[in-house]
């Protein structure tokens, strides 16, 4: 059963529960990802270290490897690691525990506000949001995902999140296709003003559909009973303010899948310019005989 999880309960996830100066501790909902969501990792991960940082700096970089799957039933506890505090940026490390066994590590960069010339790439031409389809009418057209792997299933964000595109594919059989997909995105209600919340929920949402698309040449979504898919590693980089209530766009392209690991890219823009980069390598396996 795919539970409906709102957008208060996902804001109210990034509201870690402070336990003294460097450590925290975090929940996931109860139900509707059979472990827990890389995305919510990295949100979490994000509040964390951001509230562990000096100053009023910005989160420009992050870089998280994922380690064992977490248990959606068990609480975490997020260790932050100060790594250096220097005149103009702030390192921090990070390591969230189930079990005293770390499921995730990761490092992040704050940078002091620097005033410098600055150009973005523009993004790419797209039709506007509101003249595309919607995951969820797609999904509702091609019908059931009864042969889904028991995966993550995209229904499970869709209270959330408001996702748009002119080539959704099917997530389990999806035919083979160039790596290559892109979606309009929102959080479905304002969020206010805090810039790490903003940040932290264009990370959550930033775990979507990199490794399904660098699987698209190899004809199986990533919910097909044959697949196996599993992110290893994420890295964002922040070059600019964003409001993720607000439509940005997600342009993604797979970059190679070789020893059934993926590379996938993705560029985010908002108001027609990049606002942040990343990259995820993902294990990609495939049972032998739908090859």
């Amino acid at each position: 059963m795919t539970v409906r999880m709102t957008v208060d309960d996902l804001v109210e996830l990034l509201r870690l529960e402070r336990l003294d100066t460097y450590l925290f501790r975090g929940a996931s909902p109860a139900g509707g990802t059979p472990r827990v969501y890389g995305g919510q990792l990295l949100a979490q991960s994000v509040m964390a270290m951001g509230r562990s940082a000096i100053g009023q700096r910005w989160l420009h970089s992050l870089q998280g490897y994922f380690l064992r799957p977490g248990d959606i039933t068990r609480d975490m506890l997020f260790r932050i690691e100060p790594i250096r505090e220097g005149r103009g940026f702030s390192t921090l490390a990070l390591s969230v525990l189930q079990n005293d066994k770390p499921i995730f590590t990761a490092s992040a960069s704050f940078q002091a506000q620097e005033g410098s010339d600055e150009w973005r790439a523009s993004m790419p031409r797209v039709a506007e949001p509101e003249a595309l389809e919607s995951e969820e009418q797609f999904l509702a057209r091609v019908g059931s995902l009864d042969r889904s792997n028991g995966a993550v299933n995209p229904a499970f964000f869709h209270a959330l999140i408001e996702r748009r595109s002119a080539d959704w594919r099917h997530p389990v059989m999806p035919g083979r296709r160039a790596p290559k997909a892109g979606f309009w995105c929102r959080i479905r209600q304002p969020l206010g003003d805090d810039p790490l919340v903003h940040q932290a929920l264009l990370a959550y949402v930033s775990d979507l559909d990199l490794m399904a698309t660098a699987m698209r040449p190899r004809g199986i979504g990533g919910l097909h009973p044959a697949a196996q898919a599993a992110s290893l590693d994420h890295v964002m980089w922040f070059h600019a303010p964003v409001r993720a209530d607000r439509w940005f766009y997600y342009d993604i392209e797979g970059a190679c899948s070789v020893g059934n690991r993926g590379l996938g890219r993705g560029e985010i823009y908002q108001d027609g310019q990049l606002v942040s980069t990343t990259m995820q390598e993902g294990l990609l396996r495939v049972n032998a005989k739908f090859e």
